[in-house]
């Protein structure tokens, strides 16, 4: 007489089967919890302006890299082509509702809240300037060409309640200094955006039963 056919799997199959459910999970989320260090990516924002005495300037802005980890980081930013007669402010900012990055015509509002930052040492934003004084370390003269290049110490979260990517988009951005705030022109936005912070690995093994 043959034996009774087993109505359940024995345990190594349901162990082998419940590692490789494991394993597919860490695959899909490890390689996401580390894009920030395996793979920096490069951020860019360009516009042409025309001033109110018809001077013509092509600005342009780079950041790298513009994915940090759950914590923050450090960025490289450059910039090349602006008006050495007009000072900027360079900071981290939430993007204004009705901000679309890429299109100038919707930047109508003044960018913040930003990133607080008055120490040379925290380096969380920069004043570039060729006719003013200001704190060593974050007030930086222009290159020749409109040029600068510095870093920005970056968290996700900008003030009270504004945390990038949770309640806020966030970017790196460049506008005109205190003596020109309301002008507009010199307005560019560099989205950044923060890694979710890595998954537990014991905590996923744990979870199989």
């Amino acid at each position: 007489m043959k034996p009774p056919t087993p109505t359940h799997r024995p345990v190594k199959t349901l162990l082998r089967g419940a590692l490789a459910v494991t394993a597919a999970g860490l695959a899909a989320v490890l390689p996401l919890a580390g894009t920030a260090s395996a793979a920096p990516l490069t951020g860019k924002a360009q516009r042409t302006v025309t001033t109110a005495d018809g001077e013509k300037f092509r600005l342009r802005l780079k950041a790298n890299p513009v994915v940090l980890p759950a914590a923050g980081g450090t960025v490289k930013v450059k910039g090349a082509g602006y008006n050495r007669a007009q000072g900027i402010f360079l900071a981290f900012c939430v993007i204004p509702d009705g901000v679309q990055v890429g299109d100038p015509s919707t930047y109508t509002t003044l960018p913040g809240p930003c990133l607080g930052g008055r120490e040379a040492q925290d380096g969380s934003s920069r004043r570039i300037t060729d006719t003013g004084t200001g704190t060593p370390g974050i007030t930086l003269p222009y290159e020749e060409g409109g040029r600068f290049r510095t870093t920005l110490n970056l968290r996700p979260e900008i003030a009270d309640g504004k945390v990038c990517g949770e309640t806020v988009r966030c970017a790196i951005v460049t506008r005109a200094d205190f003596t020109a705030t309301n002008e507009r022109l010199y307005d560019q936005y560099i989205p950044v955006h923060f890694a979710p912070a890595p998954a537990s690995v014991g905590a996923s093994v744990g979870a199989v039963r």
